[in-house]
């Protein structure tokens, strides 16, 4: 999901994601640590206020 989620963060070509052999920044540095812990504060943000993903991929509220 997070993966997910930072991807659709991006907005540029290529994946964001995938494994870069010559760039040598450390992770926390590089476009997809960016985009990961971006989308980590929006899954906490969401949790904060209550929402889940379900397996299916939508949203409920927590129990």
């Amino acid at each position: 999901m997070r993966d997910a989620l930072a991807r659709c963060l991006y907005d540029g070509p290529g994946d964001p994601l995938a494994p870069d052999a010559t760039d040598h920044r450390p992770d926390d540095l590089r476009m997809s640590g960016l985009l990961r812990r971006r989308a980590d504060r929006i899954i906490a943000a969401m949790a904060a206020a209550g929402l889940v993903v379900t397996a299916d991929g939508g949203l409920s509220r927590a129990a």
